[in-house]
């Protein structure tokens, strides 16, 4: 998974654990979220917002 490496996913992670459900509603706005789901699941099963 080549995208953990970028800057910006410590942002999404600690979005993913202060506010998953507002991150969750602006990424389904913009983006894919087969990216969001990968995160969440190499992240670990404390933060399961998809289904």
């Amino acid at each position: 998974m080549e995208e953990l490496g970028q800057p910006e996913t410590l942002v999404i992670l600690e979005r993913m654990e202060a506010a998953p459900f507002l991150l969750r509603g602006r990424w389904e706005e913009e983006l894919e979220t087969v990216f969001l789901d990968d995160l969440e699941f190499a992240w670990g099963p404390r933060i399961r917002l998809s289904r």
